[in-house]
């Protein structure tokens, strides 16, 4: 389990997207290429704020279809990857 956001990788050595677990190795690859930013660019709009779940959930899949899934494989692989991604806890942001 990353220790940066809980994604599940095994890298140490960069931040992770706390709503997707993309790496975020450059400031470029974080939102708005802030810095300080926890979400990646994919997550954000373009001033770098978190985009609605089920924006970000939109996006996750379509990723994981062109990897090769399903839709239904890839509906399953998103939820239950997003309930574990500290953006999308109950009780946090864009619930």
């Amino acid at each position: 389990m990353c220790e940066n956001c809980g994604c599940g990788c095994e890298r140490k050595d960069v931040d992770c997207c706390e709503s997707c677990g993309m790496p975020m190795e450059s400031v470029e690859m974080r939102g708005g290429a802030k810095p300080d930013n926890k979400y990646c660019k994919y997550c954000c709009d373009e001033n770098g704020n978190l985009k609605s779940k089920e924006e970000v959930r939109k996006g996750m899949i379509e990723f994981y279809k062109a990897q090769g899934k399903s839709q239904e494989e890839a509906e399953k692989f998103v939820d239950d990857y997003m309930k574990k991604m500290p953006a999308w806890k109950e009780g946090k942001e864009g619930e």
